[in-house]
């Protein structure tokens, strides 16, 4: 799903993370791929809506400080 649109250079790129509900370190790993691919060539990557149990472990491993994170697509695309 984020290939196809990084392939592109999409500018803006917002995953919406209200479905999931859980995320370990290989789904951390896609995560940080797509950001620093998308920042390779100047475009911004968001996560949208996170779940209590997501922005935990994202807590945990200080990548709440890294991502860009928005409480819903509205405040998203006021961000911007």
């Amino acid at each position: 799903m984020l290939r196809p649109l990084i392939d592109k250079k999409v500018s803006r790129i917002y995953m919406d993370m209200s479905e999931v509900g859980y995320i370990d370190s290989s789904g951390l790993a896609v995560l940080i791929d797509a950001m620093q691919r998308i920042a390779n060539y100047g475009g911004k990557f968001g996560l949208i809506a996170l779940r209590p149990a997501v922005r935990t472990v994202l807590e945990i491993a200080r990548l709440d400080q890294v991502f860009r994170i928005y409480a819903d697509r509205a405040s998203a695309v006021a961000a911007t």
